[in-house]
């Protein structure tokens, strides 16, 4: 051993180096990937209305899970929180408070040009947090709404509370 290589007690040299390459490798294989790492592409359209917990996106040749190691919370609001990867450039509303099953989350995708481009609520996912929106090249809020009665919820009349910032 020279004096560069440093050693675990009671390992050998080669073993040190074989328990790291054996991590690295499970690492990629489960699709690790460090945060600092930001696709050039993201997923695009392809995301939209995607579970962000069990949608696999292929991106730049890795493949993982939107809702994974890079995810960010770039605002919240009451009860709401914009969750956005930057892996899948895509991003979600997630439910921070609860007025009980009559209550929910949605994110509403914006154009360039500030025009509604599409709105995606949790009706599809467990319902504490929305599908997913395109989020490259364009901008997101995400909003906390509630229905006031059974009735209101039967015919589909929710009244959005809270808001966060675009991002």
């Amino acid at each position: 051993m020279t004096k560069t290589e440093v050693s675990q007690p009671g390992r050998r040299p080669w073993q040190s180096r074989l328990v790291l390459v054996l991590a690295m490798g499970i690492a990629m294989v489960m699709g690790f990937q460090a945060p600092a790492m930001a696709a050039t592409s993201g997923c695009g359209s392809v995301c939209d209305g995607k579970d962000p917990d069990t949608y696999f996106a292929t991106v730049d040749g890795k493949i993982m899970r939107c809702n994974y190691v890079d995810v960010i919370t770039p605002h919240s609001a009451t009860n709401v929180e914009l969750r956005y990867s930057p892996f899948c450039r895509t991003a979600w509303a997630r439910q921070t408070g609860s007025f009980g099953w009559l209550s929910g989350v949605l994110v509403q995708s914006y154009n360039s040009n500030g025009t509604l481009r599409r709105t995606v609520d949790d009706t599809s996912t467990s319902g504490t947090w929305s599908a997913m929106v395109n989020d490259k090249g364009l901008t997101a809020r995400a909003c906390f709404y509630q229905y006031d009665t059974e009735w209101d919820y039967e015919a589909g009349n929710r009244r959005i509370l809270y808001c966060t910032a675009r991002y």
